[in-house]
């Protein structure tokens, strides 16, 4: 099975290396049908939002024919869903931590509030560096990871209550530098210890019950930062248990990485016990399609999924 699609796509706008045109550009070399934008929208990365949607409708039309192009963001736990007004999806992603006693844990914050590093910063990142990491746990969490994951878990538990997102982006980012050497800033979690999987666990049963799928997501085994994809085989395993469905993502920051790790991820779904994954599509696309949820401006019609045996 070859997957001409993704969904998890950043460009200079935000932290990308190439313009959204070069991206269509590489897509179309490389035969994908769909392409979706998804702009970071998050206390560490910022954005002309308003220039990004303008830049991906041009695209839309000036593409039209050639490759389905989608409008989304990707868009921070933290923030309401209306700082991304004018997308057609959103990826609900938790890169960040409310700090304990911060009113985060209960409401949402309107774009540009807070950021990270300031004075009164309600939020601690836990994937900016190893030592960024390192220090937030010490500061907020008593030098305790099993703590600080926990407490991650319970949030990410609640995205998709906070964000109506269309799908759910990298489970586990909590460890995206575990799999470093203890000597450069890694090995501070056991994954395989029940400290880590129970909260793992709990959050994965809140989730699947919006029937919202999972990303499968390839960024740090493209950018040799893990060896296995988020979320790890291990949860992946329980999201197939559970009830829940997957689509495939590069989270590309670079054109090139538009289907990097693709087919290791597709044997890493199967591994884990999935015979079908997800494609993000217009109703004329394909026949026999599943209405998205949480979909938002249909201008150019509404979003459906198309399941694809593996």
């Amino acid at each position: 099975m070859t997957i001409k699609a993704n969904y998890h796509t950043h460009t200079t706008f935000c932290d990308g290396s190439d313009s959204p045109e070069e991206v269509v550009q590489e897509a179309l070399k490389k035969g994908f049908t769909h392409l979706g934008f998804s702009g970071h929208m998050d206390p560490g990365v910022s954005m002309d939002f308003e220039k990004y949607l303008e830049e991906i409708t041009r695209l839309q039309s000036l593409y039209k024919g050639k490759i389905r192009i989608f409008r989304g963001a990707e868009l921070d736990n933290v923030y309401d869903p209306e700082a991304v007004t004018g997308v057609e999806y959103i990826i609900g992603s938790t890169h960040f931590i409310p700090i304990p006693g911060s009113e985060l844990w209960q409401k949402t914050a309107p774009y540009g509030t807070h950021k990270e590093g300031a004075p009164d910063s309600e939020v601690c990142g836990v994937d900016g560096s190893p030592e960024a990491v390192h220090d937030n746990c010490k500061k907020y969490f008593h030098g305790d990871y099993y703590e600080m994951s926990e407490r991650y878990f319970a949030f990410e538990s609640m995205v998709c209550d906070r964000l109506k997102p269309t799908f759910i982006g990298h489970l586990d980012l909590i460890t995206r530098f575990n799999d470093l050497s203890k000597e450069d800033g890694g090995h501070f979690l056991d994954e395989s210890d029940e400290r880590y999987l129970a909260p793992a666990r709990k959050a994965i049963d809140k989730l699947v019950t919006y029937g919202i799928p999972f990303e499968v997501n390839l960024g740090a085994v493209n950018r040799k930062r893990k060896h296995q994809p988020y979320p790890s085989l291990e949860l992946l395993k329980y999201i197939k248990e559970a009830g829940g469905e997957v689509l495939l993502s590069s989270d590309a920051h670079q054109k090139e990485l538009l289907d990097g790790a693709f087919e290791e991820g597709i044997d890493l779904i199967k591994e884990a016990g999935f015979h079908r994954i997800n494609i993000l599509c217009r109703r004329s696309d394909f026949e026999y399609v599943i209405p998205a949820k949480n979909t938002r401006d249909n201008t150019g019609g509404p979003l459906y999924w198309k399941q694809l045996r593996i």
